[in-house]
């Protein structure tokens, strides 16, 4: 009986169905909509985004050499503007069930750019 619930449980959990991995292409940026190859388009409301696609600011610290001062370190401040742009390749990742999408990063063709 133990064994039947195992097989029950394994065979409704379709591995296959966990994640999905899709290419699309941005529509619009503002706001943001994304045209997948063989399905839908796919609005903000859908979409997460990584921090490889979006604008946001790194703060750190770097270590600086010179010949006055060997060892010193300073903050530092930079803004990325990855924001995505209308007409790029994405990869997105889709959670189980089909209602979220990471968008993971741009791709391009056969290793190019």
């Amino acid at each position: 009986m133990v064994e039947i619930m195992k097989q029950l449980a394994l065979d409704a959990v379709d591995k296959e169905s966990l994640a999905d991995y899709r290419v699309g292409v941005v529509a619009s940026a503002s706001p943001l909509v994304i045209r997948q190859e063989d399905g839908p388009e796919l609005t903000e409301r859908f979409l997460l985004l990584s921090r490889n696609v979006t604008r946001h600011e790194e703060r750190g610290n770097i270590k600086i050499w010179t010949d006055q001062e060997p060892d010193r370190w300073s903050e530092y401040r930079v803004i990325r503007n990855k924001g995505l742009k209308a007409g790029e390749k994405v990869i997105l990742a889709k959670a189980a069930g089909g209602q979220q999408y990471v968008v993971l990063d741009r791709v391009t063709e056969g290793g190019a750019g």
